[in-house]
């Protein structure tokens, strides 16, 4: 069975959208969906922004300075995929709490969500 579950999750890798980065110098009045916008100049970044991914459209905006507390890491992989670095976690709204890596949402199991069965 394991073979099985490396099987899905080869495919899934490869057919579930991801989240993407997209530098930016201001930040867009409207954030598009799968994207993590890294918002600075010629690649230093100060902010990272993006939509909810449970659904509910909220805006999240991370500090990307180091010396600001809370702060995030940004990476950007060579295909686009980025990883931020804590977990996200809303502490109001929708309470969802995730972690993108390399572009995937991996729910945590404390989120504040109701999570399909599967989505852990």
């Amino acid at each position: 069975m394991k073979w099985f579950a490396n099987l899905a999750r080869w495919f899934g890798d490869r057919l579930l959208p991801r989240h993407r980065a997209r530098f930016v110098e201001d930040l867009p009045d409207r954030l598009g969906k799968r994207r993590v916008y890294l918002v600075g100049e010629e690649g230093a970044a100060w902010q990272a922004a993006l939509l909810c991914p449970c659904g509910c459209a909220a805006h999240i905006q991370l500090s990307l300075v180091e010396r600001d507390d809370p702060s995030w890491r940004a990476t950007v992989h060579e295909s686009g995929l980025v990883t931020l670095h804590p977990s996200i976690w809303r502490i109001k709204g929708c309470r969802a709490h995730f972690f993108v890596r390399q572009g995937r949402i991996i729910w945590a199991r404390d989120s504040g969500i109701t999570l399909p069965a599967g989505h852990h």
